[in-house]
């Protein structure tokens, strides 16, 4: 089948952009001998096999053919179970690239090729099924884009590192939505009782000079908007003003919002703190670790995990872990020797180590570190096997007899299994079962690296708090002030607004009046935290953490869940509003 000038320059393009994330696996070599200590070591046949990977996805870009294109993913996959993973997350991302260019270009056969070639690189990754709705929606299949966006959704919320991060945006925004609805309903607070409040601070001045009677009373009520984020300073002014004129509810919803006020720079330190943990180089490296994921950034990551904590004698056994899988025996048993001499008792290293010799045909050595394994582990399956793999070797049948059935009485499913596969020898990876170790570590590392400036710090964490307050003293000792000398000229509980016609839609389009009318601080906060978290549906990516990915829910379904969800809202306001006319 031949291809259009336009086709062959988007494949050329495309393979230009996997090309360059791809050669992120080979890495570079340091020049310096210091450099050289903060990147991963890879052993000339790992290269090999990292170009062999590189060229392998350039062959699967450019091949047209179904059935041969399937055949390169297949070999795509056997070559990174070779280097010990099992998913190649760059890869995919590129064929979904390739997939939404060819549903562009009306080419939808290509499209489903790529998308199952993505499932089978990185299976059951959220973007995927985003870009499976998007050719959908390209196609005119408008079902099925629903339903994989509906999948892409649960996917999002399943999978680990998105998870985290949509959970952390969840706790921003309902902060942003706290503050804002308290912001709100100062203002409504505002609209409903500033004319009593204006009225009580004109009445300190007229006994003065009438002509300068409103400026004064105007000036005192927005003098802090000459201020730096003068519009919030004016709001906190006005919380403290309307003290004496709210009600038991309504002082209840401010002191939250006061609480509210001095809690939220702790939290939003705090999780700072913990993002710039999981998004650090390391975690990263630790989290591809985990899902078995071959990204491009991977040494450089780990180069980076040597530097931060180079004494951890976890991070030395999971790198001694990484140069096993990758056949790199050597480096591999020098990292287990050294854990070995400072950690004797760690059976898993032991293990590990015995591979080495077992591979090797060094059986005597082999036996000795798979009995010592044993003795300090009594509960370890892969030891005893080991050991009769060893004692087979050196034909001692009887003593590997034994062991074997000491390693069945262990764990006889997990033994069964191995034999079942064929595996020769087993290894531990203690390395990897110590990953959260090393996230402690790490964490103790980054966050002692952050408090070079604790004072600042502790004036921003805890600065609010003092604020709030003063506040609320500022409230209760101006009105006490005001209550033994001038008094308030209208009761908190006696503003009306009337039932006309504008009237009863400023009460519906302004949620939280009617209750201020009544003094109701319950409702007034319910009815306008409502409002605000309907009409921030479509900007919850901005209010929240943008997931990194090329392809997500798309935003049209979120506006229309919002207008759906204002248009009922001030529906039932108004017939609300209607039934309860007086």
């Amino acid at each position: 089948m031949s291809r259009s000038g336009a086709e062959i320059r988007a494949l050329r393009a495309l393979a230009v952009v996997l090309a360059a994330a791809i050669c992120g696996l080979v890495g570079a070599r340091p020049a310096s001998a210091a450099a050289q200590a903060s990147t991963f070591d890879l052993g000339e046949p790992v290269s090999r096999t990292l170009h062999q990977l590189q060229d392998q996805a350039v062959q699967w870009l450019v091949q047209s053919d179904p059935e041969r294109s399937g055949e390169r993913v297949t070999e795509l996959l056997e070559t990174v179970r070779q280097l010990g993973f099992s998913r190649f997350p760059d890869l995919a991302r590129g064929a979904l690239l390739r997939a939404v260019d060819g549903a562009r270009r009306g080419d939808f056969d290509l499209s489903r090729q790529a998308l199952t070639a993505a499932e089978r690189l990185d299976p059951g990754r959220p973007e995927i099924s985003f870009a499976t709705a998007t050719v959908a929606r390209m196609e005119g299949r408008y079902a099925v884009a629903v339903g994989q966006t509906m999948v892409g959704i649960w996917r999002t919320l399943t999978w680990p590192f998105e998870r985290h991060l949509v959970l952390e945006g969840a706790m921003l925004w309902v902060l942003w939505l706290l503050l804002a609805t308290a912001g709100f309903f100062l203002v409504v607070q505002m609209a409903a009782k500033g004319g009593a409040l204006l009225a009580d601070i004109g009445r300190i001045f007229a006994s003065r000079s009438s002509r300068f009677t409103v400026p004064f009373s105007v000036a005192v009520l927005v003098w802090p908007l000459v201020l730096p984020s003068g519009l919030i300073w004016l709001l906190l002014w006005w919380s403290v003003l309307l003290w004496g004129y709210a009600s038991a509810s309504e002082r209840t919803v401010l002191v939250g919002a006061w609480l509210l006020l001095a809690v939220t720079p702790p939290l939003l330190a705090e999780q700072r703190q913990r993002l710039g943990i999981a998004l650090s180089p390391p975690s990263l490296a630790l989290d591809s670790l985990e899902r078995r994921e071959l990204s491009g950034d991977l040494w450089n990551d780990l180069g980076v995990l040597k530097t931060l904590v180079p004494e951890s004698l976890a991070a030395r056994q999971l790198i001694a872990d990484i140069h096993r899988r990758l056949g790199q025996w050597e480096r591999a048993r020098g990292l287990y020797q050294e854990v070995i001499q400072k950690e004797p008792g760690n059976s898993a290293a032991l293990v590990d180590i015995g591979t080495y010799y077992l591979v090797r045909h060094e059986y005597a050595q082999a036996i000795e570190q798979f009995k010592r394994a044993a003795d300090i582990d009594l509960a370890s399956a892969a030891a005893q096997y080991n050991l009769s793999q060893a004692y087979r070797g050196s034909y001692r049948f009887e003593e590997a007899e034994r062991a074997d059935s000491q390693a069945r009485a262990r764990d006889r499913s997990l033994v069964e299994g191995w034999v079942q596969r064929s595996e020769r020898v087993v290894a531990v990876d203690g390395g990897f079962q110590r990953i959260p170790e090393i996230r402690r570590q790490l964490e103790s590392r980054l966050l002692g690296a952050g408090s070079a400036n604790r004072r600042v710090d502790r004036l921003r964490r805890y600065g609010p708090a003092g604020l709030a307050l003063g506040l609320l003293l500022a409230a209760l000792g101006l009105d006490a002030l005001r209550r033994s000398r001038s008094g308030y000229s209208e009761a908190p509980l006696d503003l009306k607004l009337g039932s006309s016609a504008w009237q009863r839609w400023l009460r519906v389009l302004l949620p939280g009046l009617p209750s201020a009318e009544v003094g109701d601080g319950f409702s007034g906060f319910s009815a306008a935290v409502i409002l605000l978290a309907l009409a921030s549906i479509p900007f919850l990516p901005r209010l929240g953490f943008r997931l990194p990915t090329s392809f997500g829910s798309g935003q049209g379904a979120a506006w229309l869940i919002m207008v759906i969800g204002l248009v009922s809202y001030f529906i039932a306001r108004y017939r609300y509003d209607r039934a309860n006319e007086i």
